[in-house]
């Protein structure tokens, strides 16, 4: 998939899952959360002009803390909202979770007794 057209699909995505989601806003926390999510998320690909690691990145924090109030939170989706969350959660583990690179050091350090991963 080219660059612009993963950024193009996520926004399209994205908008989607935040048109519905105003119909079953309840005010919650994590109502008020997702919804600043969804804002910041789309804000920032709206001024992508092409496809980086900062882009993927931001796109796996939505996708994780989404994932989180959806899966353990308290906030409650109606079926058209949920629809579009399963719709940007097909495209994220196809799209996204392939490209994304994470860069950090890895130490490890082995021991017979305990292996330690840092």
């Amino acid at each position: 998939m080219e660059d612009k057209a993963l950024i193009t699909n996520a926004t399209q995505l994205l908008s989607e899952l935040n048109k519905n989601f105003q119909s079953c806003k309840q005010g919650t926390a994590n109502d008020i959360r997702l919804q600043e999510l969804q804002n910041t998320t789309l804000q920032e690909l709206k001024k992508a002009e092409k496809l980086n690691n900062s882009i993927l990145i931001d796109l796996e924090k939505f996708y994780q803390s989404t994932s989180l109030m959806i899966g353990l939170g308290s906030l409650k989706l109606n079926n058209q909202a949920r629809t579009a969350w399963r719709n940007y959660d097909k495209f994220h583990y196809e799209q996204v979770k392939h490209v994304l690179t994470i860069y950090r050091p890895v130490f490890e350090f082995y021991s017979l007794e305990f292996p330690v991963f840092c």
